[in-house]
């Protein structure tokens, strides 16, 4: 407790020349203390300086209309958490949890799509359960984008925000504790390494890190936004091939009926498309190819290793164009950048496979192309294993 003659000395001598004590404030008897009781009628005024200093140790202690409590007179908590919206709209930050660990991360809602049996509801009465989530996660590759259920979408904690655009400095990275050096894992000392572009460049080549659009030309800046806007949504969710299953990690312009496939199937010989199992199973009944069309151009047994035999097999997209145009769908599903898909005739494709002695067939692992002439004398496109 305050006790009131206490607390008006301290006033009249704070406000001292400012005259702002003024003769009706009156102090309580001797024997009195500040209670919680009302003030009597005419005990006291708001105590205040009235001008420019102000007493924050008690503010508004008795009035003519009854002492206020301070849970009355101090304003209310502002750190509360944000209720959490029904749905949350495309360019919305938030804190979405990730399958390839387990834990909830900074993203950024990019698509959002109903879920079944609430495509006729009212947007009021959508809830978490009935939408999903595209989202990016930052300062991460896009190939770790992914649809994430409402329920596994909230609100963004303050404090998980973080700087995660330039994977120099950000957490996880090589980086040295000083802000302006880094470290390429070369066995150099990162002191005194100044982050220069040409360094971000040699980081990003070593750790497979997609470099910053804003580190391009202009024109290539534009490129890239609209490569972007066009395959910012992966529409195939994973790919059986043969034995494997395999997430992917880009968006590939399979045909319109084939897309937004949780799982699509691919022959391993042939290299056709299916949507469902039952499809695949019925197209290896009747599939005769052995192995990729064209010429075998090398071979390599490896039975003193108990390995399977490897071999490569050079094929001209003029002359299997169709072949050729599967193998390109199947690729960009894991390469962001590849702008080939259909126009197969100026290419060749030099494929490997693994020859599996228990079906006598080979299996696709590999392959690379290039162009049949190219006037910068370049001998490689594409490459993917």
């Amino acid at each position: 407790r305050v006790c009131g003659a206490r607390v008006k000395s301290r006033v009249a001598k704070r406000s001292g020349s400012d005259g702002a004590m003024a003769d009706d404030v009156a102090a309580p008897a001797p024997d009195a203390e500040m209670t919680d009781a009302p003030a009597p009628d005419g005990a006291g005024g708001e105590i205040s300086t009235g001008g420019d200093h102000a007493l924050n140790s008690a503010p508004n202690v008795g009035t003519g209309d009854g002492a206020a409590t301070l849970a009355r007179a101090q304003p209310a908590a502002s750190d509360a958490t944000p209720p959490k919206p029904r749905v949350f709209k495309i360019g919305d930050k938030v804190s979405a949890l990730a399958s390839f660990d387990g834990v909830h991360h900074e993203a950024t809602v990019v698509d959002l799509r109903r879920a079944k049996g609430a495509e006729g509801k009212d947007e009021d009465a959508i809830g978490p359960a009935d939408v999903s989530y595209y989202v990016r996660y930052a300062g991460m590759d896009k190939r770790l984008d992914a649809w994430v259920a409402g329920v596994n979408v909230d609100v963004l904690d303050p404090g998980m925000t973080r700087n995660l655009s330039d994977p120099l400095l950000g957490p996880g990275s090589l980086a040295s504790p000083r802000k302006d050096s880094v470290n390429l894992g070369d066995g150099a000392p990162a002191e005194g390494r100044k982050v220069t572009r040409n360094l971000k460049r040699r980081y990003n080549e070593i750790n497979n890190v997609a470099g910053s659009i804003e580190d391009l030309a202009p024109i290539d800046q534009k490129l890239e936004k609209e490569h972007d806007e066009k395959t910012k949504v992966k529409n195939i969710g994973c790919v059986e091939f043969g034995r494997f299953e395999v997430d992917a990690w880009y968006f590939s312009p399979y045909p319109a009926e084939y897309a937004d496939c949780a799982k699509l199937y691919v022959c391993e010989h042939c290299l056709k498309y299916m949507k469902h199992e039952v499809t695949l199973l019925k197209h290896k009944a009747r599939c005769r190819m052995t192995h990729p069309p064209g010429r075998m151009i090398y071979r390599h047994p490896r039975h003193d290793e108990g390995k399977p035999g490897l071999a490569f097999w050079e094929i001209d997209g003029n002359t299997h164009k169709v072949y050729c145009q599967n193998l390109c769908l199947l690729a960009k599903l894991f390469l962001d950048h590849k702008t080939l898909y259909f126009d197969v005739d100026p290419f060749l494709f030099y494929v490997m496979t693994e020859f599996d002695e228990r079906t006598n067939k080979h299996a696709v692992v590999g392959y690379f192309s290039k162009e049949k002439w190219s006037n910068e004398d370049y001998n490689l496109a594409c490459i993917l294993t």
